[in-house]
């Protein structure tokens, strides 16, 4: 994808973009990296500081023994090489909203703005200084993710805001009912099912039983096929 996007999450974001108009959403795409950088999560993340204690209190007690010692919500982008960098803090500046970090790159302690793209979160924090930046009041998520999203929940809440309402859906599993992995290459993708068969067919699979975990594997997409044209047979009476 290089050849042709910025990076590799910039072909996913393209990825999701074209998904998303295939099937005619209404959505305004944003970019994570342009909203931290542009200054619009800056509240947010002056509220993850201003709050730095509470959100330890949430976060530790899921952590190993080492991992506790070295957490923390912010990751800062090193000044070097532009790198995001998972360090210790040694300092909170509170006036100066400021973080204060031992930098491998240099060797030394470097100090960090937590505005403007200068740092980025931990991702369990930054869902909930997403949700309490964008006033998100309804947020749907994968059944691996539940455990996340409590900690995002008790994180949004320690900020002073309710968190969004969630809904877990289940999963989707190989024929031999094994969670359908990319590194493994078991399963099929969206864009194969379209390949071969309608949208129609697609969201006839998609829609019913959200909670039930969905067989996906090609011999799933005739089948459904099948059901969505005796359906239109049926339909008249």
């Amino acid at each position: 994808p290089f050849d042709k996007f910025k990076s590799f999450s910039d072909y996913n974001n393209n990825m999701l973009i074209d998904f998303l108009r295939r099937f005619d959403f209404e959505f305004e795409f944003k970019s994570a990296t342009e909203q931290y950088k542009s200054g619009n999560f800056n509240s947010g993340l002056e509220a993850i500081f201003d709050n730095y204690e509470k959100i330890l209190n949430v976060i530790l007690p899921t952590l190993g023994k080492d991992r506790r010692k070295t957490y923390s919500p912010f990751l800062p982008i090193c000044n070097s090489t532009g790198k995001v960098l998972q360090v210790t803090v040694k300092e909170l500046k509170m006036k100066e909203k400021k973080i204060v970090y031992f930098n491998p790159n240099t060797n030394s302690l470097d100090e960090s703005s937590i505005f403007d793209g200068n740092c980025k979160l931990q991702w369990k924090v930054d869902w909930a200084m997403r949700w309490f930046t964008f006033d998100v009041d309804f947020e749907m998520y994968g059944k691996d993710l539940t455990e996340s999203a409590i900690l995002s929940n008790k994180i949004c809440k320690s900020l002073g805001k309710n968190p969004p309402n969630g809904f877990a859906y289940e999963l989707f599993l190989d024929e031999k009912g094994e969670k359908i992995s990319k590194s493994k290459g078991n399963g099929i993708s969206i864009e194969q099912w379209l390949r071969y068969a309608s949208p129609e067919s697609l969201s006839l699979y998609m829609y019913p039983n959200p909670k039930r975990a969905k067989k996906l594997y090609a011999e799933v997409v005739p089948k459904t096929v099948d059901e969505y044209l005796t359906s239109i047979e049926k339909y008249p009476s």
